[in-house]
């Protein structure tokens, strides 16, 4: 497993480039469509998961939480320590693996009638 690099080339790409295009990565070398494997996504959001409840746990101990408002900081801020943990997480454990292309989804055809609208269908 190595970290933010292409499973073909071994090109290695910027932990900045896995974070904010992990959905449409493309290896910069051969041009092969990259993907975040699900481990590296699953460790990125169990860890920002932790981190918020550890910072909604320590910010709602706190004496503000006695305020009319005070319920709305701790929330506040475990979203934010989500948002930052999450991606730092991801940034230095992010594993590439080939992008795996879903088939396209099957259009079932019912069989057209004679019938010229596009609405309801009455009874036959």
């Amino acid at each position: 497993m190595a970290i933010r690099k292409c499973p073909v080339c071994l090109t290695k790409l910027s932990a900045i480039q896995v974070v904010t295009r992990s959905y449409d990565l493309v290896c910069p070398t051969d041009g092969r469509a990259l993907e975040v494997s699900r481990i590296s996504r699953n460790i990125a959001i169990f860890a920002g998961l932790v981190a918020g409840y550890a910072v909604w746990y320590v910010s709602n101990q706190s004496a503000a939480s006695h305020q009319a408002l005070g319920w709305v900081f701790p929330i506040l801020y475990s979203i934010i320590a989500f948002g930052v943990v999450a991606p730092f997480v991801l940034m230095t454990t992010a594993d590439l693996s080939l992008k795996t292309e879903l088939p396209p989804p099957e259009i079932e055809s019912h069989g057209h009638s004679g019938h010229g609208g596009h609405g309801v269908h009455g009874p036959h």
